[in-house]
């Protein structure tokens, strides 16, 4: 997976070649002169100073060098702020590398500030960490510092880092100090049959590069640490339904076997913490997880496993779902393990999201009003520096939940939806708020699009079980696969 990317600028990602091409005789005739012929030829080897000193002894310029260079610089700056124009097909590329992660820099011998007008304009700035010039850098890219440079500054390696430049002496640098190379088709080089020989990949257009199976989207993870349920409403396997369906791949790590329906639970078998622990360093040691739910832990013992664990590998996006009580009544988790929660888990949370009899046993304090959830989330947020969605669907509100997060608060309005069958509804939510976290919505956007889930799903009124059955995960599941038999 490439993870990498530095960028030539002009002839790679701007059609700009044939304004370098053509600039030497646009001044000349600007000043009065007549170029004679060849002279883009010539002036394309130069460097400025140079072609300044040129202009002087051939064509008997009275100006001074300094005002020659200031006149071409002028004429270059005009046309990087307010004319040049992205390739074909590069705004749509760049912007998919940066939305899957790929860390991308500039290596051009254009200056710095015209390099960030042009990028400023094409609306692409934000998408590239630094630009790299030959000048900041003090060679040429005859010399493969600047790549060099940009690498270190990415902090990828050469076997996941790809280089794309259009012009032959800028590619067989990179190649020769072991790049790899996507070469870029200009029609200002003519060596373009050497390129093809030298580069590793070919492009003429960049929507040649949509089915490049390197720069395909890496799968977003979630990983659920919870109870089993056999009847499949809740806790893991309504987890792995949730996360499917939001688009992640789900994980599991199972922190009890519960015997359950939809009429309630019968017996619980807890995970040694040492299996516990096992299946967390199984997990993070090959596929890291970029969110995590954690369900129903019904000891303090595991508590105390999930929160060095999740410290250990520095874990991001963790939301938790204070289990305490089943939808059918029944208590999941023992006094003590309630202190620990609060104490180890809370502070690591990104996110905990009790329901109202939840919130009174974190907080202490009685809920009966919206005024009550106010003071509740507050005090549960500032007390273990979390951000706290406490879900107001027990009779407070019309199924309005309040988000509180950095001192600040915001209803999610919702309206109450005639089904009965609302088993792990708190699961599913969760999961689906960890789900969108993982894949890099922000935490009120996650909130949103977890609600509208739940809410599509209780609207299927899947109707299954003797009591409060589960909801339709897979409301929204089409395809060849799904149809049933005729």
């Amino acid at each position: 997976m490439i993870k990498g990317a530095i960028f030539d600028l002009d002839g790679t990602l701007f059609d700009s070649m044939f304004m370098w091409d053509t600039i030497g005789e646009i001044y000349l005739r600007s000043i009065g002169y007549k170029p004679k012929e060849n002279l883009n030829e010539t002036f394309k080897t130069m460097s400025l100073y140079n072609a300044a000193c040129y202009y002087k002894s051939e064509y008997g310029v009275t100006l001074s060098v300094d005002e020659i260079m200031d006149g071409v610089n002028r004429m270059v700056e005009k046309y990087y702020i307010n004319e040049v124009q992205l390739k074909h097909g590069v705004y749509d590329f760049i912007k998919h590398l940066h939305n899957i992660g790929v860390k991308m820099c500039i290596a051009t011998a254009t200056d710095k500030y015209l390099v960030e007008a042009a990028l400023e304009r094409c609306g692409i700035k934000e998408c590239f960490s630094e630009i790299f010039t030959c000048t900041s850098v003090g060679h040429s890219k005859d010399e493969p510092d600047i790549y060099r440079k940009a690498l270190k500054h990415l902090g990828t390696t050469k076997d996941n880092t790809l280089v794309f430049e259009d012009a032959i002496h800028a590619i067989r640098t990179a190649k020769k100090d072991g790049f790899n190379v996507v070469a870029i088709y200009d029609k200002s080089e003519e060596n373009q049959a050497e390129i093809k020989s030298l580069c590793d990949y070919y492009i003429t257009d960049y929507t040649d590069m949509q089915g490049f199976w390197k720069f395909a989207a890496p799968m977003k993870t979630a990983l659920s640490i919870a109870g089993s349920d056999c009847s499949g409403g809740a806790g893991i396997q309504a987890d792995m339904k949730t996360m499917t369906m939001n688009g992640v791949y789900a994980m599991s790590a199972i922190t009890a076997l519960t015997a359950q329906n939809t009429t309630g639970v019968r017996a619980i078998q807890e995970s040694t913490p040492d299996f516990l622990k096992q299946q967390l360093d199984a997990v993070f040691e090959d596929i890291y997880p970029d969110a995590v739910k954690i369900g129903m832990v019904s000891s303090s013992e595991l508590i105390s496993v999930i929160a060095e664990r999740l410290k250990f590998y520095n874990t991001k996006n963790i939301v938790v779902d204070p289990v305490m009580v089943a939808t059918s009544g029944s208590e999941l988790m023992k006094t003590d393990a309630v202190q620990t929660l609060a104490e180890k888990l809370l502070p690591i949370a990104t996110l905990v999201t009790p329901n109202i009899p939840e919130a009174q046993v974190l907080s202490g304090k009685a809920i009966e009003s919206k005024e009550d959830m106010l003071s509740a989330a507050k005090f549960i947020g500032d007390t273990y520096g979390c951000a706290v969605l406490l879900k107001g669907g027990h009779s407070i509100n019309d199924a309005n939940d309040l988000l509180y997060a950095n001192g600040e608060t915001k209803w999610f309005e919702g309206k109450r939806i005639n089904n009965p069958n609302t088993h792990g509804t708190g699961c599913t939510l969760s999961s689906a708020i960890a789900s969108n976290l993982a894949k890099g919505f922000d935490l009120t956007v996650s909130v949103k699009r977890a609600k509208d889930y739940i809410s599509d799903a209780l609207s299927a009124q899947l109707d299954l079980g003797q009591d409060s059955g589960p909801m339709m995960h897979n409301f929204d599941l089409q395809g060849e696969y799904a149809k049933e038999a005729e």
